[in-house]
């Protein structure tokens, strides 16, 4: 029996919901996704079918859970609040149109670490409970873990995978990804040296990208 020094995470975004789909800030507020778009995701679900994860982790919001539930990954289920989006406070439902005009909104697009939303949640807020939540995975898998391999499948949002790309894969910045509804990327982290170093990044469930 060893410990993990190996970590496929699959980051997989939920799929549409009606306020996507009219393009509205979409935070917090508990909204489920579209069940008749919900067919777009059989690829998604083959290729992850596939996979027999070692655990799955979801955010707590119902777009997440009911897109979990179509996708019926065989695994344990981990719910976890730290995985919600980002809260947009008093950008909640509105649309780029509707805030374009706003300097509150020009200054957050311009550095969305430094500015923060109006009655939502700071940048600092964020990260850190993000941060929190793969502290502990990582650190799991260091103590717990038998083998040196591990596949992770953790069902987030898209402001989610976009700061932990950006925060392991030193080429893209948080503006660089975009992910679409019912589709993720996978980041491999290899432990070394006493910390854990993204080595790779791959699409879901399009095989077919690099770093």
């Amino acid at each position: 029996m060893g410990t993990c020094d190996h970590m496929d995470v699959y980051l997989v975004r939920h799929g549409i919901t009606n306020w996507n789909k009219e393009k509205r800030y979409l935070g917090h507020s508990d909204i489920g996704v579209i069940k008749s778009e919900l067919s777009q995701l059989n690829n998604l679900q083959k290729v992850l079918s596939r996979l027999n994860f070692d655990h799955v982790f979801t955010s707590d919001l119902l777009r997440c859970q009911e897109t979990l539930a179509y996708l019926s990954i065989p695994s344990q289920v981990s719910i976890d609040c730290r995985l919600r989006e980002i809260n947009f406070g008093d950008w909640e439902g509105k649309t780029y149109d509707e805030l374009k005009n706003q300097i509150a909104y020009r200054n957050w697009l311009e550095n969305w670490e430094v500015y923060s939303i109006p009655n939502g949640e700071s940048a600092d807020v964020f990260q850190s409970r993000i941060d929190s939540f793969f502290y502990e995975l990582f650190q799991q898998a260091i103590e717990t873990s038998p083998g040196n391999k591990k596949k992770i499948l953790v069902m987030t949002h898209g402001g989610v995978i976009r700061y932990l790309v950006s925060k392991y894969v030193s080429s893209r910045s948080f503006w660089d990804l975009t992910i679409s509804h019912g589709h993720g990327i996978r980041l491999t982290f290899e432990h070394q040296k006493g910390e854990w170093v993204c080595s790779s990044l791959l699409a879901v469930p399009f095989q077919e990208k690099e770093k």
